[in-house]
């Protein structure tokens, strides 16, 4: 008996490499399948999901980002400029939704989650060290497919010198490489601080410096009720506009909770939701639109 189990599993370890073969011929497949229907396909997350029978999106996103990198370009026309909004065509109500400070636990997860449910996306300035600290949620951002940008690697506020200011920017933008795979030119200064060093560099390499136009005033030490946010941003809101909150930095369930009620408010308002740089592109394709009229209108 001892002798035909023995011989027993002697088969099975003979038989173990073949089925692992092809255990892992059909998930290469199955990958390969989502993959082409991501890039050239038009199914959506969840339905890929319920095919593959993969229940992390993190993982077919960094897949996807290491076959085809993804950047976060800035118009020719935004390059080295600071803007806290952007011009767009009469009667185009568009606002974009911009978080600071994360990745950050809990509160991250509980932006991501309203913004999902009412299918928004929005653009997340990342800080260096909590991207580090917690790659996941940050790959999480990504693959839900919002707008990474830089928010520095330490948010200090002090004047800075040309060489510290360089690392803060490069530093962030080595581990926003590393960890998510993409390249975004586009950043914000902590404290939107414009003349300790920060700036000059940012501008320097050609990128985007986003401020805003509409403060939530969710990083008050004393944090604003749901209800003071969203009275807030309904009366600051403007086409075109930025408008500011947090998902990291400090305890931030407030503006978690006011997330979807501002959202149901200004879409009643008209209004729709765009991400800085599709705000951008809107903006530019106007200019250039507004250019052509004017020369014609010249020229005729």
């Amino acid at each position: 008996m001892a002798k035909t189990a023995r011989g027993d599993r002697q088969k099975t370890k003979r038989l173990l490499p073949g089925k692992l073969f092809w255990l892992a011929i059909a998930a290469t497949s199955c990958m390969v399948f989502a993959l082409l229907h991501i890039l050239f396909g038009s199914v959506s997350a969840d339905a890929l999901t319920a095919t593959t029978g993969v229940d992390k999106s993190v993982e077919l996103t960094t897949s996807i980002a290491n076959v085809s990198p993804m950047d976060f370009d800035v118009p020719t026309s935004f390059q080295a400029k600071t803007i806290k909004d952007a011009p767009v065509p009469a009667g185009e109500k568009v606002i974009a939704l911009t978080f600071d400070d994360g990745p950050w636990p809990e509160t991250t997860e509980k932006v991501l989650a309203a913004l999902k449910k009412e299918n928004v996306k929005a653009t997340f300035y990342m800080i260096g060290q909590p991207l580090k600290s917690f790659p996941e949620l940050g790959k999480k951002v990504l693959a839900d497919g919002h707008v990474i940008a830089n928010h520095t690697l330490h948010h200090w506020y002090k004047q800075m010198s040309p060489l510290v200011a360089q690392r803060e920017i490069e530093d962030t933008q080595q581990i926003i490489r590393d960890i998510l795979k993409v390249e975004t030119a586009y950043f914000r200064p902590p404290g939107g601080l414009l003349t300790n060093g920060l700036v000059a560099y940012a501008q320097k390499k050609g990128q985007s410096v986003n401020m805003w136009s509409v403060d939530s005033n969710d990083s008050h030490p004393k944090r604003p009720s749901p209800e003071a946010m969203l009275k807030t941003i309904l009366a600051q809101a403007t086409p075109g506009g930025i408008v500011l909150m947090h998902d990291g930095g400090g305890n931030h369930d407030n503006t978690a909770k006011a997330v979807p009620q501002i959202i149901i408010k200004l879409r009643e308002q008209g209004y729709k939701f765009v991400t800085v740089p599709e705000l951008l592109e809107i903006s530019s394709a106007n200019a250039e639109k507004v250019a052509k009229a004017a020369v014609l209108g010249v020229g005729s």
